[in-house]
């Protein structure tokens, strides 16, 4: 199942922003925290020091379609949900913690990280970032949302999983793993650490009998910032691309297709050329392919080291924008 999976039409997937090739929309900040350890709110047989905190960042997203949760990310009224949580919707609405209900827009929807911003004219508090990159397994989480439509709820587990890929089909997925209940309607809250900051949105759980008893998981925060800066300048998510297919073979990642005038056809690559290295990384399987890409910003150049004909050969990929309508991994 797994090489079916490794399978990839176009592997040319995410870079970064594209800054000359759009012009932004509106100046918006989103603010992120510098030293976690030291802003750690004191604990004292209670988490409800950091509930109150973070309950008003947290609203209640309810559209024609169900319920959902998402986080005040800007002082503009910019809020972070899940892509399922909306997907279809005709009518968006989000609830305060005090139950005020506000209309809200789409500003934009990226499935393949499942992440949609949203804007409505309730301004309330934004919740910081913190470097998501700094998470370890051990430390302690809570989970804020509306599950079940029951109202607002706070939860508490420890990661038990960082960097968390290989759990959907798509190979760009990176998750952080918890124990903290996730149930339907969690979808699009936060996940805090004991400062109260945001390091995820949950997402999911996955489970054998679909209760919360499984594993819970949440989009990265610095994942999500970078999705969300994109879609508020550009409204989409803007990738990369590099314009080829391949997958996994013994000997290597295997091209069966490069795409003509694409960058990987200017760099030299031709089909059955196998990839064995990029960027001084040895190359094992295709998802390390994609991943590189998607660390990448357009632009920017990757070496990429291959064999043809059994002679190794090095060259160079300088890493394009995608084309906006064309068809990339969705989940």
């Amino acid at each position: 199942m797994l090489k079916e999976l490794s399978k990839y039409v176009v592997i040319g997937i995410v870079a970064g922003i594209v800054a000359y090739l759009f012009t932004s929309k509106e100046s918006v900040s989103i603010n992120i925290s510098n030293d976690d350890q030291n802003n750690v709110i004191t604990v004292n047989n209670s988490y409800n020091d950091i509930y109150r905190s973070v309950k008003d960042s947290v609203v209640t997203i309810n559209t024609d379609r169900g319920r959902g949760s998402g986080v005040i990310i800007t002082d503009q009224g910019h809020i972070v949900t899940n892509e399922h949580v909306i997907n279809g919707a005709k009518k968006i609405r989000i609830i305060t913690s005090d139950n005020v209900s506000y209309p809200a827009s789409i500003v934009g929807i990226d499935s393949i990280t499942d992440l949609a911003l949203l804007q409505s004219s309730y301004i309330g508090r934004a919740l910081t970032f913190s470097d998501s990159s700094k998470v370890k397994i051990g430390d302690i989480v809570l989970a804020i949302g509306n599950p079940f439509g029951v109202g607002q709820t706070l939860t508490q587990g420890i990661i038990s999983r960082t960097n968390s890929g290989h759990i959907t089909a798509n190979p760009l997925d990176e998750f952080l793993q918890s124990d903290a209940a996730i149930n339907p309607g969690n979808s699009g809250g936060a996940m805090v650490n004991l400062s109260g900051d945001l390091i995820g949105i949950n997402t999911m759980n996955l489970s054998i009998g679909g209760g919360s008893d499984g594993i819970g998981l949440a989009v990265p925060s610095n994942l999500v910032r970078k999705i969300t800066e994109q879609i508020i300048k550009y409204g989409r998510a803007v990738r990369g691309y590099v314009g080829l297919s391949a997958f996994d073979t013994p000997d290597g990642v295997l091209i069966t297709n490069v795409v003509n005038g694409g960058p990987a056809y200017s760099s030299g690559l031709k089909n059955n050329d196998v990839i064995i290295g990029i960027n001084d990384t040895e190359i094992n399987n295709i998802r390390q392919v994609v991943k590189i890409v998607a660390s990448l910003e357009v632009g920017e150049e990757i070496s990429i080291t291959f064999k043809r004909n059994g002679e190794l050969i090095e060259s160079t990929i300088k890493v394009a924008a995608m084309p906006e309508a064309h068809k990339t991994i969705k989940r």
